[in-house]
């Protein structure tokens, strides 16, 4: 009976970590980066190699809207949904004003830099 409590907790703690969503981190190894036309991410990205890669990602790949904010989304598309004038306001935060009001996206949650190339998280 210990062997199957153990067990249990153990798959079930496992399934916990992967359901849970990666951090992608771009800014800390991309700079100049900025939004473009709405929803595109533009950056200059190290590629691992010593290189910088210039890099853009249609954000709306990776990020959708709820109630309250820009969340990470695969293909959550949130500029179809009225989110409009998005920019870059500090650090890695975007905010655009939507239906509802201004929300904000924590880029580096949902982006990442994959060899130099802006990749949803």
């Amino acid at each position: 009976m210990r062997y199957s409590a153990l067990t249990y907790f153990g798959v079930a703690a496992l399934a916990t970590m992967q359901g849970a969503q990666a951090r992608g981190d771009f800014s800390s190894s991309c700079t100049n980066y900025f939004i473009e036309g709405n929803n595109f991410l533009r950056a200059t990205c190290g590629n691992g190699q010593g290189g910088q890669v210039n890099s853009a990602l249609n954000l709306n790949a990776c990020i959708g809207i709820d109630p309250n904010n820009l969340v990470c989304r695969p293909n959550g598309n949130y500029a179809a949904q009225g989110c409009a004038g998005c920019l870059i306001r500090t650090g890695a935060f975007m905010l655009c004003s939507c239906p509802g009001g201004n929300k904000i996206a924590d880029l580096d949650e949902c982006v990442a830099n994959r060899g130099g190339l802006l990749a949803c998280a």
